[in-house]
């Protein structure tokens, strides 16, 4: 089961022990770039999925047992000014789904969930497409 309460550790992956200023280089932004460049005229659109944001014990530290804030918050801006940079088709929906609806992971959506975040997907889909 996903975890709500959280020891006061605000570490993340095997090299940031603690929090630290993240750059570009430091996430695999150019594995992103690679793939878009690959589709050609393909419309993508690059989507910034929901995750269980707990509001437990240490919520204030860690969004949930995957990442600290500091470190989640940074990927987002970061994420979102490549996204502008490059003109990627891009949304995110981090927070657009309700806790209750995260099942064993942080990211493992019930199957409400799941239909939830494909009706905006229908929904982005008509209003962009075209």
């Amino acid at each position: 089961m996903r975890q709500s309460d959280f020891e006061a550790d605000a570490s993340w992956g095997a090299n940031y022990l603690v929090p630290i200023e993240l750059n570009r280089d430091d996430l695999a932004f150019d594995g992103l770039a690679a793939g878009l460049a690959r589709s050609g005229a393909v419309p993508m659109l690059i989507i910034n999925e929901p995750m269980f944001i707990s509001d437990g014990e240490n919520s204030d530290i860690r969004y949930n047992s995957f990442y600290p804030q500091w470190a989640y918050d940074q990927y987002r801006i970061l994420l979102a000014d490549m996204a502008q940079e490059h003109n990627w088709q891009y949304v995110d929906w981090w927070d657009a789904i309700a806790p209750d609806e995260f099942t064993d992971t942080p990211v493992h959506l019930t199957a409400a969930g799941t239909q939830q975040i494909s009706q905006m997907l229908i929904d982005w889909i008509r209003q962009n497409a075209g």
